[in-house]
């Protein structure tokens, strides 16, 4: 039997602000980088947006990953969590 991965809108925005802070990125240059206000993406960090699968490869861009990297990480985030 697969084990079915589940994506959180809470963790992955934790996940996010993870990166963010260790890459040393303000919450306002995210968004920037994301083209929407700064507002817009807090509520992705607090997990009160949902996050599409684009929204989430231009954030992984702008930590210079593709998105399996990405995605590998935050399993990897989730399940020592």
């Amino acid at each position: 039997m697969r084990e079915q991965l589940i994506i959180n809108s809470a963790t992955i925005g934790d996940y996010v602000r993870k990166l963010r802070q260790q890459n040393g990125y303000s919450q306002y240059f995210m968004a920037n980088a994301i083209n929407i206000s700064q507002n817009a993406y807090c509520l992705l960090e607090n997990g009160r947006t949902s996050m599409h699968v684009e929204r989430i490869v231009q954030i992984a861009g702008v930590f210079k990953l593709e998105a399996q990297e990405f995605f590998i990480g935050y399993f990897k985030y989730v399940n020592a969590s």
